[in-house]
């Protein structure tokens, strides 16, 4: 009697236990159908609160097709689920890089400005300074600067941008040193010259007009003056023979102007395609080999921008009136080219110094000759 009265105690005891552990287990076996627990909402979220990392550099070329389909605005759109997609996986965080740059620099109808440096050209007291100093003291074109990318090719060149502009982006051709003063047409200064049109080609890609401009460039006024949408490309020229779209003038792609459009990423992907017809020369000289291949094959207008107005050593603008930009043409050597442009700002400090009267009598002139300039 003694011993059923003991059982009959515990009996509640051991329900409870039972109970407990039958709870136990339920919750073990709840948890356990999502491996990740409820620690994965907490980690996508931190993620998206971080956003992905950014690589600076540029190592491969994205897959064209899949590059054609991005849209052409590229505004944030608000997130909705934790689980969405961050990025369009066939694009890489440098693809990102460059694409968000763009979205900042751009003007209102989707133009930007890129030029490109080395350490030796992005050097204190180099060409990218003189270059800057002329959007300063010239006529209603410091805005410009706003929009402008700069490609910088090696480490050095990329901090030094981003000590002095906003928008900087480091393209690191692989295996290649970019970063000094290179001799006029060896293989190291080719690899340099080559290197920026698949990145120009990204641009338009992206579904933005590119306006290209060497360093080695004055800015004195608007040049876009010159550039009309009726025409797909527009360069300017080492020599210029009256008529604009004559294609027997002599562009200089250093200053290159591209309308966004299916054909003329096409034409820039030939471009590029075609340095293995000519592999020990520059771009330059491959496009004027080219253009009447491009026209025909394409189907773009060019037109070839008066010297007189966008100018260059090679044919030098004489009116101080009508000239927009001074180019380092037919100039070899990185210190003749910063010794001439140096002048030649100087020059056009000499010329706004005076009033408006005097300057448009046409009597203010370029001192001549310099070390290239004549």
């Amino acid at each position: 009697m003694k011993s059923s009265s003991n059982i009959r105690h515990l009996q509640p005891a051991v329900i409870f236990l039972l109970g407990a552990a039958f709870a136990g287990i339920c919750m073990l076996l709840f948890f356990s159908a999502d491996p990740a627990g409820g620690r994965s909402l907490d980690l996508e979220v931190s993620h998206l609160k971080n956003g992905p990392s950014k690589l600076p550099s540029l190592d491969h070329q994205p897959d064209q097709e899949a590059n054609s389909k991005v849209a052409s605005d590229h505004h944030a759109e608000p997130i909705r689920s934790t689980k969405a997609p961050l990025v369009n996986k066939t694009i890489s965080h440098d693809e990102q890089d460059i694409e968000e740059l763009a979205r900042r620099a751009t003007m209102d109808d989707r133009t930007v400005l890129m030029t490109a440096v080395n350490e030796a050209w992005a050097a204190p007291n180099s060409l990218l300074d003189a270059f800057f100093e002329s959007f300063r003291i010239g006529e209603n074109v410091e805005h410009f600067v706003k929009h402008l990318i700069i490609v910088a090719l090696d480490a050095k060149a990329f901090e030094r941008c981003k000590s002095v502009h906003p928008y900087c982006y480091f393209l690191r051709p692989q295996g290649v040193d970019l970063s000094a003063e290179k001799s006029y047409m060896t293989k190291d200064y080719l690899d340099l010259v080559w290197s920026k049109i698949k990145l120009q080609q990204r641009i338009l890609e992206l579904g933005y007009n590119l306006l290209f401009t060497d360093v080695d460039i004055a800015w004195f006024r608007n040049p876009l003056e010159h550039i009309t949408l009726a025409a797909d490309i527009s360069t300017s020229s080492d020599f210029y023979f009256g008529n604009p779209h004559a294609l027997g003038n002599y562009p200089n792609t250093g200053f290159i102007y591209f309308k966004s459009c299916k054909k003329n990423i096409e034409v820039m992907r030939y471009w590029h395609d075609s340095r293995r017809r000519w592999p020990q020369n520059h771009d330059q000289f491959v496009f004027n080999e080219i253009k009447h291949e491009l026209v025909a094959k394409f189907g773009v207008q060019i037109k070839f921008l008066d010297t007189a107005y966008v100018s260059g050593f090679c044919q030098l603008g004489k009116d101080l009136n009508k000239v927009c930009t001074v180019h380092a043409t037919c100039c070899i050597g990185l210190n003749n080219k910063l010794y001439d442009l140096r002048g030649v700002i100087e020059d056009w400090k000499n010329y706004t110094s005076h009033p408006v009267w005097q300057r448009q009598m046409g009597h203010l002139k370029w001192r001549l000759p310099g070390r290239c300039i004549h």
